[in-house]
């Protein structure tokens, strides 16, 4: 078979240029320390590589998340946690406020450090985030939490109920804010007691607040007041039977009925009515109901009704000392509503932080786990690597050696 000298150059040429670009190449997986460095290389590790990639990625922004959440969820069991303190002193302040031998200047000392707690609590509920937004706000981040209502005079809140749900895994999602609705407003309420307006019954104020809760609960309630023109009260719960009706402090001391005069105080069922006008002679008996709703408030304006009574209630007249002692009752049963809302919700917050924690751990495994298979796809053997790159180094030194002397050959060195 003829071999064309055109022949073995091109042959040579070509082994040549094989030999270099898998040398080359090999240099290169050296150097990036990658064993796959364009998909042509190995299509199926290629698509593998790009897979278990963005599966890194994916868990990185998980572990992101997380750590973002557990920032959220720290300063907000923070902020909750020194609002519980503030309501802690806000209620040892009502209690002293009932003692019956305080001063108007004490008085009006505490009102003046209930309006400081109201400032700090009121700024705790306003509280930012790392980022800038509303913590309590919900999906209003910009809002402020609360501002005070010059038209109602009381403190309304501004954000919405939405709850922000972050993803922390594949299939899992933890909840990274608590809206003010859940938090502030839906706290348990306080029952008090209403009537319609009427000349019987000059006044209606609570003396036992767990008392009127209980007839509440009960379904006792509302109550029906009689008063005839003898003077002659009665009062009859809401399935017709009648309740005891007393003057003193001892409920154990009430009676059916009692015969009662203009401006006499007569307690029954938890509150304390004033008598007001009895009907003419002859005249039917007056028949007044009291109702019982539940009113529930933010702490906010719970410390802001209890600074203003401290600061305009006159606790020297009797009336005066009704209108205070329904106050305090009233303070110490919403703040008991409050903190436990408070304590429920830091306990929430305790759960979903240990779910965190637990997500981040199974993150840790499960990253270490799909990095390990990807360092397998990806990274370069340097034993192997490094005994091919000597093995081609040689081969392309003969290549040339050979080449070189075959390129030298000729007849007409023997031609002479």
């Amino acid at each position: 078979m003829r071999i064309a000298t055109s022949q073995v150059f091109l042959n040579n040429i070509n082994s040549l240029s094989e030999a270099n670009s898998a040398l080359f190449k090999t240099q290169q997986q050296i150097a990036t320390g990658k064993k796959v460095l364009q998909p042509s290389d190995d299509p199926l590790a290629a698509a593998q590589i790009i897979k278990l990639k963005k599966e890194v990625a994916r868990n990185d922004q998980f572990q992101g998340n997380i750590e973002v959440s557990n920032r959220r969820l720290a300063l907000e069991e923070i902020t909750l946690n020194q609002l519980f303190n503030e309501g802690v002193r806000l209620k040892e302040l009502t209690i002293q406020a009932g003692d019956g031998i305080l001063s108007q200047a004490n008085q009006a000392s505490l009102a003046t450090e209930v309006d400081e707690i109201l400032q700090q609590m009121l700024g705790l509920v306003n509280t930012k985030d790392v980022q800038g937004e509303y913590l309590f706000s919900g999906f209003k981040g910009e809002t402020r939490s609360y501002e005070y209502d010059e038209l109602t005079q009381r403190y309304a809140y501004q954000g919405d109920s939405g709850q922000r749900y972050i993803q922390i895994g594949p299939d899992t999602k933890v909840a990274s804010t608590d809206a003010g609705t859940r938090l502030f407003e839906q706290v348990p309420g306080v029952v008090m007691p209403s009537m319609a307006a009427n000349t019987a019954v000059r006044d209606i104020h609570v003396r036992d607040f767990k008392a009127l809760e209980q007839a509440d609960a009960a379904g006792t309630s509302p109550y029906s007041m009689t008063l005839t023109d003898t003077g002659e009260f009665s009062v009859q719960d809401s399935l017709g039977n009648p309740v005891p009706v007393f003057t003193g402090e001892d409920p154990t001391e009430g009676s059916p009925s009692m015969t009662v005069a203009s401006g006499d105080r007569v307690r029954f069922g938890g509150v304390e009515v004033v008598i007001g006008d009895l009907p003419a002679a002859g005249a039917p008996a007056d028949v007044v109901t009291v109702e019982t709703e539940t009113q529930r408030d933010n702490i906010l304006n719970v410390a802001l009704e209890l600074r203003n009574g401290l600061q305009n209630v006159d606790y020297t007249t009797d009336e005066g000392k009704a209108v205070l002692d329904q106050l305090l009752g009233k303070t110490l049963t919403a703040l008991e509503g409050v903190q436990d809302t408070n304590i429920r919700a830091r306990g929430s917050i305790g759960a979903r932080m240990n779910a965190l924690e637990q997500q981040e751990m199974v993150n840790e495994d499960y990253q270490l786990f799909t990095k390990g298979a990807l360092s397998s796809f990806e990274d370069l053997e340097y034993n192997e690597a490094l005994s091919q790159f000597a093995l081609q180094q040689a081969t392309l030194q003969a290549a040339y050696s050979s080449f070189s002397q075959i390129s030298g050959l000729s007849l007409f060195n023997y031609i002479k």
